[in-house]
């Protein structure tokens, strides 16, 4: 049964930048800047292997994924370009994990349990 305070659409991006965060440091990236503003892309630059990463990240609730649309996706590309800059894209979902229901589930609280849909990082897809 969901109880408390539902999270708004930045809690929960920043939420999937977190989970994604800790996924890069963990495979041995260096981060150089985290930007958690919804409106910000590329989310996190990195660096591994003297190669330069751009990452943008899209978080969404259960049951569906964060999705790159291609504009934004086109945009970036270009920005990437200019810098030398490998583009990856992050698709986070997260569950609230004591949802009883499936619509109890699609509405994750703050500072509540999650389950965490989350592949990896991916390649930018071509449009």
């Amino acid at each position: 049964m969901v109880k408390g305070k539902q999270m708004n659409t930045e809690e929960l991006h920043f939420l999937g930048i977190k989970v994604v965060y800790k996924d890069m440091v963990d495979k041995g990236y260096k981060i150089l800047n985290v930007r958690n503003e919804t409106d910000v892309n590329p989310q996190i630059l990195a660096m591994k292997d003297d190669k330069r990463f751009f990452i943008v990240v899209r978080t969404t609730t259960y049951p569906e994924m964060g999705i790159l649309i291609p504009t934004l996706a086109a945009e970036v590309l270009h920005h990437a370009t200019k810098h030398n800059a490998t583009c990856l894209f992050a698709s986070v979902g997260i569950a609230n994990a004591n949802g009883e229901t499936e619509e109890e589930m699609s509405k994750p609280e703050v500072g509540g349990e999650y389950y965490i849909n989350y592949k990896g990082l991916q390649d930018f897809p071509s449009y």
